[in-house]
């Protein structure tokens, strides 16, 4: 059971809560950093590493997806595309489906590999040829993000190539331990077709219809071996963190890299394409014996983890880690779950996430310890200069009231925990186009004469259900809740529909809830910018377009401020991390538990402190 199907109606924590050993690991480095970036949602300068690190771990996993049995070295990379998904992004469960591997069969006798260097040379080709989509794939990624940061030329795409192939080394010594135990203690049972709960992605779904068809007879195969000591990783083609294993009680999740189980022994592997020197190498470790807790209590506390590794791509060294014995498991178990009633149950606040970084921690290449470095966290910090242990403070001026030149009457300003743009509004439906299409409905109500369009942005309500009910028709009275209400640029009000809101129908009065003219347009900004950040692009229509932005603080909260580059003016260029902010006029929208503003021509940004 690497990865868990949750059921929503038991789930009471959701998706968006749940600790991981990430955040684990970035509390322990220092609380306040966790909350600059989990609470106040920071984001750190994305640097082209990472992104090349998860490219080496999609050639890599799409390499061991494949099988020397059904597909040539030079073949092409979509040859097992279109893996059947489900709702959930999950890979879909249902018998009917056909799935890649089904439509494909197994090479004549004459191409058969049977000897270990052919396997090499093999799966080396995989490799080139999926490394260079999937690096293009993160570089692309990498391109299109505001924090961007670091130049991509820098990325050697010949080092990666040796990442990839130096996990292939790791991962022949598994084959050839299968070779050694002839196919392991399953191999009859692999033979006649059984599969996992969650078998090792490898095209051919959950489920074999008789024997494997890469069966043989007598002593196992090379190709045989290859199938067999397959570990379970994420289909590369799931939706993004649909995989996790999740604790029966909801509070934690992680996503394995690999996980071995071949021979009855369960070693999860985490991939690293790095050489494993420096204070992470520490978090490597933490966050392994996070997961040997995960797989036990996801195994009723039957079934534990009985080896542990690092894989360092980068340094061709494999680190085993010491498995912690059940007592250990269970007080991490409760340790965590403290932390998890601490940080996630209640939104903790600042003072309860104070700056306290803890010690650096030295490691060589292959994540060997060593003599910690002698210098502080905070000087490796991204938020140094607004942190109270590097440059900045905590302080904030309580002003609610400005006059700016040029203005007879003053500003007021709000906090940014004042700001939200959700009602829920009882009205009836006016229009409804595509209700019966695969599309999302293209929806209008109204109240009485005042009108607003409907915005369905997802598929999906955080509980899992659809936004929308199937049945709705035009004169339907409906209820919309924690719908974001926003104009547009033409002056239409619209109701967008997010994780968090709900349309269905009801038969409660208009007067029962808001109003569609109760929502505030506009409003006023003044707190600390944290940083800029700035993103390019061509439109479909071959237009270029810029925009520009800003993370703001105030004492209460941070709001990620948007706009068109020209709609800025010119203090924007002269405003620096530390100054402090007004901007007037602002829209505000939000996604799921994130308010954000925008700008536009009639706002305007006015540096009231610089610092210094």
């Amino acid at each position: 059971m690497p990865a868990t199907s949750v059921d929503s109606n038991m789930d009471d924590v959701g998706p968006y809560n749940r600790l991981s050993a990430s955040q684990v690991n970035t509390y322990n480095s220092c609380p306040r950093l966790w909350y600059y970036e989990k609470v106040l949602h920071f984001k750190m300068p994305q640097i082209p590493v990472l992104f090349v690190g998860r490219a080496v771990e999609d050639a890599f996993c799409r390499m061991l997806r494949e099988s020397p049995g059904f597909i040539t070295q030079k073949a092409s990379s979509d040859t097992l595309s279109n893996t059947p998904l489900g709702e959930d992004g999950k890979p879909d469960r249902d018998e009917e489906k056909i799935w890649p591997s089904q439509r494909l069969l197994p090479l004549p006798e004459k191409l058969m590999i049977s000897k270990l260097e052919e396997l090499r040379i093999w799966a080396t080709s995989r490799i080139d040829v999926h490394l260079p989509i999937s690096l293009e794939q993160m570089r692309l990624e990498w391109e299109s993000d505001e924090r961007k940061s670091g130049d991509w030329k820098q990325v050697d795409p010949n080092y990666c190539r040796q990442m990839c192939i130096n996990g292939l080394e790791m991962h022949l010594l598994e084959v050839q331990h299968c070779l050694k135990e002839n196919g392991g203690p399953q191999l009859e049972q692999w033979r006649g077709g059984f599969r996992e709960n969650w078998p090792s992605p490898d095209g051919l779904g959950f489920t074999i219809s008789g024997s494997h068809p890469l069966a043989g007879q007598g002593e196992v195969s090379l190709i045989e071996a290859w199938e067999i000591t397959r570990p379970w990783f994420v289909e590369p083609d799931a939706v993004k963190f649909s995989m996790n294993a999740i604790h029966p009680d909801f509070w934690f999740q992680g996503e394995y890299d690999l996980v071995y189980r071949w021979n009855g022994i369960i070693k999860i592997v985490d991939l690293k394409a790095s050489i494993g020197k420096g204070d992470r190498s520490g978090n490597y470790v933490e966050q392994l014996k996070m997961y040997a807790m995960l797989w036990w209590v996801t195994h009723d506390k039957k079934q534990s983890v009985d080896e542990l590794e690092i894989w360092y791509l980068g340094a061709d060294k494999i680190k085993p880690i010491s498995v912690p014995n059940e007592e250990e498991l269970l007080v991490l178990e409760k340790e965590l779950s403290s932390l998890w009633s601490k940080l996630k149950e209640a939104p903790p606040s600042i003072e309860v996430c104070s700056p306290a970084p803890s010690p650096m921690r030295g490691f060589l290449e292959g994540g060997v310890p060593t003599t910690a470095p002698d210098i502080s966290r905070c000087m490796t910090c991204d938020w140094k200069e607004i942190c109270p242990s590097g440059s900045g403070t905590d302080n904030f001026p309580q002003q609610k009231s400005f006059n700016l030149p040029g203005t007879i009457t003053p500003l007021e300003v709000s906090s940014i925990e004042e700001l939200n743009p959700r009602l829920d509004i009882v009205c009836d439906v006016f229009s409804i186009f595509d209700m019966n299409s695969e599309k999302r409905p293209s929806v209008t109500i109204n109240q009485g004469h005042n009108m607003a369009k409907i915005d369905i942005l997802v598929d999906k309500h955080q509980d899992g259900q659809q936004p929308w009910p199937n049945d709705l028709s035009k004169g339907d009275r409906v209820l919309i809740e924690n719908a974001i209400m926003t104009v547009n640029w033409k002056g239409e009000i619209i109701a967008k529909i997010d994780p968090w809101g709900m349309i269905s129908k009801t038969d409660k009065g208009v007067n029962d809830s808001s109003s569609l003219m109760e929502f505030r347009a506009r409003w006023n900004l003044f707190g600390k910018l944290i940083y800029k950040f700035d993103k390019k692009g061509i439109g479909r229509n071959g237009k270029e377009w810029h925009r520009r932005g800003i993370m703001l603080m105030d004492s209460t909260g941070s709001i990620k401020v948007t706009g068109w580059a020209k709609d800025w003016g010119s203090q924007y260029e002269m405003a620096e991390v530390g100054d402090l902010i007004l901007i007037s006029n602002a829209g505000i929208d939000a996604w799921a538990t994130q308010v954000r503003a925008d700008i536009s021509r009639n706002s305007k940004l006015k540096v009231i402190s610089p610092t210094g």
